[in-house]
């Protein structure tokens, strides 16, 4: 029995989030040091996703943006102690959370993925205006301050006074 549990795996899956001023060389380097620390805790690594930077969905460190990184891997349950602590040190990292995909995981069912560790380039959108359709089939910007759609910056209307 003692045997079994030494091929107890199980599958894990981390996403963390670095600052968005952090180089890309950098974030390869730490990307391929996190890598490095599943191997080294005895575990094999899946793959690991750089998404980019992308917008928070709330300001986290003063910072409204941040390079999401995705990393599968497989490992014995101390694993996640040993890459939550290396995580926790690095100061350019904002957030962390790991979750456990599959709790008894067969090793030689997976193989691994090509890692995207270049992070991709994203258009950035223009959050700043909105677009409102008219049942007139006609469309234009507004002022989220125009109460009215009259086009006059939510000042009242003269018959309002």
């Amino acid at each position: 029995m003692a045997a079994a549990s030494q091929f107890h795996l199980r599958e894990y899956e981390t996403i963390y989030i670095l600052k968005p001023d952090v180089a890309d060389d950098a974030a390869i380097a730490f990307i391929q040091k996190m890598k490095g620390v599943v191997e080294k805790e005895g575990g094999k690594h899946l793959k690991i996703t750089n998404m980019g930077r992308r917008k928070l969905a709330w300001e986290r460190l003063k910072q409204q943006k941040g390079m999401f990184v995705h990393h599968r891997y497989l490992g014995k349950p101390g694993i996640v102690a040993e890459y939550e602590r290396t995580l926790a040190i690095e100061e350019t990292v904002m957030l962390r959370q790991t979750v456990v995909l599959n709790k008894a995981a067969d090793a030689s069912l997976f193989t691994a993925e090509e890692d995207i560790v270049a992070p991709p380039i994203v258009k950035e959108k223009d959050e700043r205006r909105e677009r409102r359709f008219d049942d007139d089939d006609g469309d234009r910007f507004f002022d989220r301050d125009d109460r009215f759609g009259d086009g006059d910056g939510g000042r009242d209307r003269d018959d309002m006074e």
